[in-house]
């Protein structure tokens, strides 16, 4: 009984976080493999929505932003989804709590949110409240200037610009028409620049406007023309704008470059404002983002020109999601990366799948118990009945035929035991509400709502579980008599008749 209740009710737990995740994630998500934007974001949602299995196709775009409502302020992460997709819309407005009437997640392409109702709850908001969003690109920004070394990288990397410097102005050879450079020469100067600025992996520290102009070099040598085997050969007037730069490097002002960043910071994505447009169901155990805004709005935020930064797909079932994610990643090849939604929330379902096991394997112990006592209780018969026993086997009864009658008596008891057992267990999930509203009266909330997200206690009767369950305690029952019976059947039948 313990067991099919608590099984049933983790059941029905295990679905509602299901249920709630795949009503605001993708089944699929597809991805550049390289991490950067989609700009083809309309071809694709077009291509993938045609893809066999796949229903249809929208852009998403997922971040962070400082959120400002009511003089408080906090970090929270926002999914922005292509509003003129009706399907992921519907998912959306599914999970609209009806505690908060009146909310919708039409949001179309005005500055609405979804929000959710953690963050409604800790902000007190409602329907119709305004809220302003800060994009988390502006503190990059900020960090950018703030984390710049006080010295100029010229100071910085003394060693390497005086190389390249030595280069410029030792080996260029100027003509009125050309200037040239020893190839070995140009690599190096190249390689060194390249140290600073790499085209992939982490640049050395230094300011935003040093930078470019070290781009601006790296450019210059990066693809000039070859004359004859050891030289490159360069414009006229190239040795001329590489000292320019150099020069500016080494003497330009750092309070006025730093003043001009500091001042295209609020020149890169303004605060937006919205309108709390609905509230839908999260709970602790299946967080969502804190709120959903169109995707016009979220590429704002993110500083992305039109571009998304990924593909959420719906699959006509969820649960065959994997097979479509490998089908459609052989398909696209290796410049796409697809993910399943079990992938996405891999860990979340690990957790469940370890709750339940743990608490099988902990409440299996109360089926043990039950059959140690019911070890201990046909022990006591076969004491009882020794003499009985004794007659049997000096009529030539043979041992099997001893241990098949206890068999007979533990089948009873087990068979007898399981059928009651499930029928409490049905009963009790019958009327799981009124033994939850009993337990709360008196003081016990074992399902708290705040935590759960629901009012009620779900469960689901899985017909496997059942069987299986009711098999082990039937197997059990038939262990817990058979050891006595056996005892008694080898016992020495003089020894049992001498008290007769």
């Amino acid at each position: 009984m313990v067991l099919i209740v608590v099984l049933s009710v983790h059941n029905g737990f295990e679905k509602n976080l299901k249920d709630t995740l795949l009503g605001f994630s993708p089944h699929l998500t597809v991805m550049k493999a390289s991490g950067q934007a989609i700009e083809e974001w309309k071809e694709m949602e077009e291509v993938l929505s045609k893809s066999e299995n796949c229903l249809e196709a929208y852009a998403f775009i997922e971040g962070y932003a400082l959120l400002d409502s009511k003089n408080w302020q906090s970090p929270i992460g926002f999914r922005a989804i292509h509003s003129g997709n009706e399907g992921q819309i519907q998912a959306l407005t599914a999970l609209l709590d009806p505690d908060y009437p009146g909310g919708r997640a039409d949001m179309g392409l005005d500055q609405n949110a979804v929000v959710s109702r953690q963050l409604a709850e800790r902000l007190n908001l409602k329907i119709g409240d305004e809220i302003r969003l800060l994009a988390a690109s502006n503190l990059d920004a900020v960090l950018e200037v703030t984390n710049a070394p006080e010295e100029r990288a010229f100071d910085l990397y003394s060693d390497v610009f005086e190389k390249v410097e030595g280069v410029v102005r030792q080996d260029f050879q100027v003509s009125s028409e050309k200037e040239l450079l020893p190839v070995k020469q140009g690599q190096e100067v190249y390689r060194l620049l390249n140290e600073l600025v790499p085209l992939e992996g982490d640049p050395q520290p230094m300011r935003p406007y040093e930078r470019g102009l070290i781009i601006d070099l790296l450019i210059i040598f990066q693809k000039p023309d070859v004359a004859g085997d050891q030289q490159f050969r360069f414009p006229s007037g190239t040795r001329s704008e590489l000292t320019e730069i150099l020069e500016e490097l080494k003497t330009f002002n750092r309070e006025q470059i730093d003043n001009e960043a500091f001042r295209g910071i609020e020149e890169f994505v303004t605060p937006k404002t919205f309108k709390v447009w609905g509230v839908y169901a999260d709970n602790m155990r299946s967080q969502g983002p804190a709120l959903f805004i169109p995707l016009e709005m979220g590429m704002e935020l993110k500083g992305l020109d039109y571009e998304s930064e990924a593909i959420g797909v719906l699959t006509q079932d969820p649960y065959q999601a994997q097979q479509v994610s490998q089908d459609l990643q052989n398909r696209l090849g290796p410049d796409w990366y697809v993910q399943s939604w079990m992938e996405t929330f891999s860990q979340q379902f690990e957790l469940v799948k370890t709750e339940k096991v743990m608490m099988s394997f902990a409440l299996s112990f109360i089926t043990l118990l039950s059959a140690f006592s019911i070890t201990a209780v046909m022990y006591t018969v076969t004491v009882q009945k020794r003499q009985e026993i004794g007659v049997m086997k000096a009529l030539g009864a043979r041992p099997f035929q001893i241990v098949k009658v206890f068999l007979y008596q533990g089948v009873v008891v087990g068979v007898g035991g399981v059928l009651l057992g499930l029928g409490l267990g049905l009963l009790a999930i019958r009327y799981r509400e009124g033994i939850v509203i009993f337990l709360r009266s008196v003081g016990i909330d074992a399902f708290p709502a705040k935590f759960h997200g629901m009012s009620h206690v779900p469960a689901q009767v899985v017909t496997g579980q059942l069987l299986l369950v009711c098999f082990v305690a039937v197997i059990l029952c038939l262990v817990a008599a058979l050891i006595p019976a056996v005892l008694a059947a080898f016992r020495d039948p003089a020894k049992s008749l001498r008290n007769l």
